[in-house]
């Protein structure tokens, strides 16, 4: 059964995986045991890819018998077993020093590095059947061989994972930064010097080809070789041979004497179909046989061949040092890769436990930058957490303490005066309800239609007790009318707090207006102190005039009683305001507010004007609410036209205000006008808002008009601020309903 998915990658599903793994190893025990002689002294065979391959898809077992399988056939090329023991040890090497983020390339490198030299230093000590430039060649075969052939093998794995539980041969998508580059880096450096000694060793036999032909020439062209005597070994001089060649003269048919004269083990005449020239061994032990007259010259190259393998070993060693720095470098970068992986591992693991106090450094920059902003991530979501918890606490207590509803599909239907919703609750899920809405409350609730954000303070029912709530809604739905969600607040103690802020907003009012509070009782104060001066110069001088007298005292107490309304009416205004209302006409809490703030437009030398009709209907009104609306309008007048004098371009102007109140509409508009600086553009969407100001620090909170407002929704009116059309300044309109059939 095959199955291939396409574009992700492909997947085989095998049903018999290990018959077939069984067949695959008998496949590679046959290609291993072809041995491939490229050149003399570099024989490749393909062992160490099977075995490793079974290893990482198959575990350890199965590498180890695919180990021994496939290189049984190098007993019979080498006539030892050293090949089985080494390969049975790189598996374990691998197996030990590999795991599953480190190529198998390093790990073979240095362990056939260690391998051959123990090799090398072994055969030279106690066997030493070769020269030691021999040996070393055949090591740095060994080396390159099989280091190429475990990074061929890192690229398939790279490529193909056999999932043996599942029984599937697949493609790998994910494949290990560290073993790729590794892999890359061994396949590049170690195929450049596999290429490069491969060359090299062809050369040398084709040198030696040429070399034999030469040295026949040189024996042919000897001046006195008639008079060599046979069987004597003598020293052939030759161009651009360093050491000279032992010969020796045979008769014609008796050339196997060589063999205990040179120690020759076979002899080449110059052919090309000669057995053996593949082999290192053919051309170390063999001996030139050249053809004279009557008899034969047999040469022995031995030296010559020694020579020639030293230069291929010169020429190889500095490749062989630039791929094991290689390999030292990939061991560092594998190291420090494994180190960013632990530390951000940790980072990772632990996420969102606690705030990282400390940072730790890792070996990559661009691992060291991922780190930090991992952390800065951490830290945020560690606080934001705990923002969280305290939120869930918080909402949790204000749910028991002032009666928190979280409320859905949120509506105010005008015609019956209610709000409507439906309240969320965790334990029975979704269901509607509604609440009645004062009829004080209702206007502003209709000013409110279409906003997407409301924030509203109001009343149950017709009921005038403390039962105020807040209701906080987002996300407006135009065509339903009604806000998605939000919730609803049961303000048990709004009403006192509206009273605290409405008198500590009057406090610094009074403190803005001290100096001219201070100036009105310096006048009476002054008349009083002179007219006790001029009674006592009197007494003093003997005068005794009676009326004179009595004229001073009365000045004097009418100057008392006159600081003495002063003094009431600042008490009056600073004292702490009281819930109930008081059947008054509007015209009261105006003349009052305008006696109270004339000082200080006399000092500003501001003109004001006071236009009221002689009747106004009575109206059931916080008395000192209004007052503070009034006062705060006029004071507010005043700023505005200091401003616009300040302004270089307008120079000296003459302020003015007035106060207009008027009947229209079933409802009594109360205007304040002045001719000062108007709103500023920067306030003007939100100048009704609380902390709303331009004046500088020291001289304006920001609550004057937000109080205004508070008591004008209270008292059921509007309250409105605009620029004067087509002149300076600016109005602030009171509208106050009247009841029905007034």
């Amino acid at each position: 059964m095959l199955s291939v998915n396409y574009p992700q990658g492909f997947r085989v599903v095998l049903p018999y995986l290990w018959p077939m793994a069984v067949f695959a190893l008998a496949i590679a025990t046959g290609l291993s045991a072809i041995r491939l002689v490229a050149a003399p002294g570099f024989e490749f065979y393909f062992g160490p890819l099977f075995y490793l391959l079974a290893y990482r898809w198959f575990g350890l077992k199965a590498g180890l018998i695919t180990a021994t399988a496939t290189m049984l056939p190098s007993i019979w090329w080498w006539g030892h077993p050293m090949a089985v023991l080494t390969a049975i040890g790189h598996v374990y090497a691998v197996h030990r020093f590999s795991g599953q983020d480190r190529s198998l390339s390093t790990v073979t490198f240095f362990y056939t590095l260690l391998v051959s030299v123990g090799t090398v230093v072994a055969w030279l000590t106690f066997v030493d059947p070769l020269p030691a430039v021999i040996v070393l060649d055949i090591a740095v075969r060994q080396i390159l061989c099989e280091t190429l052939l475990a990074a061929c093998a890192d690229l398939i794995l790279l490529a193909v994972l056999v999932d043996t539980a599942r029984g599937q041969v697949r493609r790998v998508r994910k494949p290990g930064l560290q073993q790729s580059v590794e892999a890359l880096v061994s396949m590049a450096v170690a195929g450049a010097a596999m290429l490069f000694l491969l060359g090299e060793l062809n050369h040398v036999k084709d040198r030696l080809e040429l070399h034999q032909q030469d040295v026949a020439s040189a024996v042919r062209m000897l001046p006195n070789r008639n008079a060599l005597k046979t069987g004597v070994v003598y020293r052939l001089n030759m161009h651009g041979v360093d050491t000279p060649l032992p010969f020796v003269k045979l008769a014609s048919d008796a050339p196997d004497q060589a063999k205990e004269i040179l120690g020759c083990h076979g002899y080449d005449r110059g052919l090309a179909d000669a057995s053996g020239r593949q082999s290192l061994r053919y051309w170390l032990d063999m001996c030139y046989v050249v053809t004279l007259a009557e008899d034969v010259a047999v040469v022995s190259p031995r030296d010559h061949v020694i020579d020639l393998f030293r230069e291929v070993l010169d020429g190889i060693l500095p490749l062989m040092v630039y791929l094991g720095l290689a390999q030292i470098g990939l061991l560092i970068f594998g190291a420090s890769v494994r180190r960013s992986s632990r530390v951000l591992s940790q980072a990772l693991l632990g996420f969102g436990r606690g705030y990282a106090t400390s940072r730790p450094s890792a070996p990559f920059a661009e691992a060291d930058r991922l780190l930090g902003a991992f952390i800065a991530a951490n830290n945020e979501f560690v606080a934001f957490d705990r923002q969280r918890a305290h939120l869930t606490r918080t909402v949790e207590e204000l749910r028991s303490a002032i009666d928190l509803k979280l409320l859905s599909d949120i509506r105010f239907d005008a015609s019956r005066g209610e709000l409507r919703y439906s309240k969320i609750d965790p334990s029975a899920g979704q269901r509607g309800a509604s609440l009645s809405v004062h009829s004080a409350d209702s206007a502003h609730f209709q000013s409110l239609t279409g906003q997407n954000e409301v924030m509203v303070e109001f009343r149950r029912g017709q009921d005038q007790d403390d039962q105020w709530y807040l209701l906080i809604a987002r996300d407006h739905d135009a065509e339903s009318d009604s806000w998605r969600y939000g919730c609803l607040i049961r303000l048990r103690t709004a009403k006192a707090f509206q009273t605290q802020m409405r008198h500590s907003a009057r406090l610094m009012e009074l403190g803005g207006m001290a100096s001219a509070l201070g100036h009105e009782l310096r006048q009476p104060l002054f008349t009083i102190s002179l007219a006790a001066e001029n009674a006592l110069l009197q007494l003093q001088n003997g005068s005794t005039d009676p009326e004179r007298t009595a004229a001073k005292l009365e000045r004097i107490v009418e100057q008392v009683e006159r600081a003495n309304v002063i003094i009431q009416r600042t008490a009056s205004y600073a004292r702490s305001e009281r819930a109930e209302r008081v059947d008054m006409e509007l015209s009261q809490a105006v003349l009052n507010a305008v006696r109270f703030m004339r000082p200080v437009m006399t000092e500003r030398d501001i003109e004001l004007e006071v236009e009221i009709p002689d009747h106004l209907p009575v109206m059931s009104l916080p008395r000192i609410g209004i007052e503070q609306i009034i006062v705060n309008a006029l004071q507010n007048a005043a700023d505005s036209i200091d401003t616009r004098r300040e302004s270089a371009a307008a120079g000296a102007i003459k302020g003015s205000v007035i106060v207009h109140v008027d009947t229209r509409d079933q409802a009594i508009l109360l205007k304040v006008t002045d001719n000062g600086a108007g709103i500023d553009p920067s306030i003007r969407s939100n100048v009704l808002d609380a902390f709303c100001t331009t004046k500088p620090e020291g001289k304006g909170t920001g609550l004057g008009l937000f109080v205004c407002r508070q008591i004008m929704d209270e008292v059921g009116g509007s309250i409105a601020l605009a620029d004067n059309p087509g002149a300076p300044g600016a109005t602030l309109t009171l509208r106050f309903p009247l009841p029905e059939g007034e």
